[in-house]
C-alpha cells in the first residue's frame, strides 16, 4: 500500500511539473483544474517542486472575472540546472548548453577535419569540462549521431569510424550523468514537436527531413519517435537505385546525389568556386545563374521524389525540411509543394521550412536529455528556444 501511495504520489508531481512546463506560468488553481487534482494536493506538490528549486513564482496573475484574490503565478526555474548538447557531424562537432526550460546560453562549433574518433572523444570531454567550469547543476549529455543507434549503441555511423568506442559509456563513466545517444534526424523531430509554438495538434503525426551530408527523416507517429525494430527507421537516404537492371549489384543511394552537400558540391566544380557555402549559393541563385538554379532545381525534384515515397508509406499530417540550403532559400518550399502536388494529384500534405537548420539536432538533443534526466520520459514538455540570445 505504502509503494503505490509513493508512486501515485511521483505520478502527480510530474504530472504537475508537466503543466508547468507546457502552460507556464501557470497558477496552483489552473493546474488543478487542468488535472483534476485537489487544490491541496497540487499545494504541497509545488512545496516540494520549490524547495527542490525546480520551480520559482513569477508573480501575481489576473483575478478571476467574479475578483478575488490575484493568483500566484509559477514556472521552471531554468537556474535549477542545464543540459550540454553535441552534434558530431561529418567533419565538425557542435556543442549547445542550456537551461532545463531549455533556452541555450552557449553555442560553439569545433572542426573535427583529420581527427579520429579518440581525438573527438577528448573534445567532448574537454567542453563539458570547460562548461562546469562556470556553472553548477549538470543535468546530462545528450550527442546527434549521423548514423543508427540502438539502445545506447552506435550500430552505424557512416562518416565517422567509431572503431572501438563506446561514446555512451565513456561519457557516463567519465561524468556520471545521464548521457543520450540518439540519431540526428529523429533528434531533429523532437526539436519540431517539442520547440514549436504549433498546437499539438499539428505535431502528432509528422515527419522531418533533415537534409545535409545525407538525408534522414525524423518520423513522429502519435507523439513519439518511430526508430523500427532495429533503429533503423527514417534512413531514406540510403534508399537506393539500380542503374543497370542486368547487375543488381550497381546500386545508388539517393543522398549520393540528391542531399545538399551533394548539391554544393556539383555546383563548386562546376564553377571552380571550392570555398562557396551556401549564402553565396543563395546569391547566385538569385541572381539566376544558370548552373545553380539548374542544380537547385534537380536538388528540389530529387527531394520531391522521396518526400512522395516517404508520405505514401506513412501519410503524415504534414512533413517539414531541416535544410541549410532551404533556409538559405526559402522560396524552395513553394517549389516542394507545387512539385509535389504534381506527383500526389493531391494537396492535402503540406510541406514547411523548419528554421534554425544548425540548431535542431541540439534542441532535440536537451529535449531528450531533460526528459531522462527527470525520469519523464514519454510525457508532453514545452521548451523556450530563444537563440537570438546567444548567436
Amino acid at each position: 500500500m505504502t509503494l503505490r501511495k509513493e508512486e501515485i504520489r511521483s505520478n502527480n508531481e510530474k504530472s504537475v511539473l508537466q503543466q508547468i512546463f507546457i502552460d507556464e506560468p501557470i497558477s496552483r488553481i489552473q493546474i488543478s483544474r487542468n488535472l483534476g487534482l485537489n487544490k491541496s494536493t497540487v499545494s504541497a506538490i509545488y512545496n516540494d517542486l520549490k524547495e527542490k528549486k525546480l520551480v520559482v513564482e513569477t508573480g501575481q496573475g489576473d483575478s478571476s472575472e467574479v475578483g478575488g484574490r490575484k493568483p500566484v503565478m509559477i514556472k521552471v526555474n531554468k537556474d535549477y540546472g542545464y543540459t550540454i548538447n553535441f552534434d558530431l557531424g561529418f567533419n565538425h562537432l557542435d556543442i549547445m548548453a542550456n537551461y532545463i526550460e531549455g533556452t541555450p546560453f552557449f553555442y560553439d562549433r569545433i572542426y573535427t577535419v583529420g581527427k579520429d574518433i579518440y581525438e573527438i572523444v577528448e573534445m567532448f570531454k574537454d567542453e563539458v569540462r570547460r562548461l562546469n567550469a562556470t556553472r553548477v547543476g549538470l543535468m546530462g549529455i545528450s550527442v546527434a549521431i549521423h548514423g543508427i543507434v540502438l539502445n545506447t549503441k552506435i550500430q552505424s555511423s557512416p562518416f565517422i569510424d567509431m572503431q572501438d568506442v563506446d561514446l555512451y559509456q565513456v561519457l557516463k563513466d567519465e561524468f556520471n550523468v545521464p548521457v543520450v545517444l540518439e540519431n540526428e534526424a529523429n533528434l531533429v523531430a523532437m526539436a519540431q514537436r517539442d520547440f514549436s509554438k504549433l498546437s499539438d495538434k499539428r505535431l502528432h503525426n509528422i515527419v522531418v527531413f533533415s537534409i545535409h551530408k545525407g538525408i534522414g527523416a525524423g518520423i513522429i507517429i502519435d507523439h513519439e519517435i518511430y526508430r523500427g525494430e532495429y533503429g533503423e527507421a527514417g534512413e531514406v537516404g540510403r534508399s537506393v537505385y539500380l542503374t543497370d537492371f542486368s547487375d543488381p549489384t550497381n546500386l545508388i543511394k539517393i543522398e549520393d546525389f540528391a542531399s545538399q552537400d551533394a548539391i554544393i558540391e556539383t555546383i563548386r566544380d562546376s564553377l571552380s568556386q571550392p570555398s562557396l557555402d551556401f549564402a553565396g549559393m543563395a546569391k547566385l541563385y538569385y541572381k539566376q545563374n544558370e548552373q545553380v538554379v539548374k542544380a537547385v532545381d534537380d536538388f528540389c525534384s530529387y527531394l520531391t521524389l522521396i518526400i512522395y515515397n516517404t508520405a505514401m508509406e506513412l501519410n503524415p499530417e504534414s512533413i517539414y525540411i531541416s535544410s541549410d540550403l532551404v533556409e538559405n532559400i526559402p522560396e524552395l518550399i513553394p517549389v516542394l509543394n507545387a512539385k509535389y502536388k504534381v506527383m500526389s494529384g493531391n494537396n492535402l500534405i503540406e510541406i514547411f521550412d523548419m528554421p534554425g537548420a544548425r540548431y535542431s539536432s541540439l534542441l532535440g538533443g536537451c529535449s531528450a536529455i531533460t526528459h531522462k534526466a527527470l525520469a519523464m520520459d514519454g510525457m508532453d514538455l514545452k521548451f523556450n528556444s530563444d537563440l537570438e540570445k546567444i548567436l
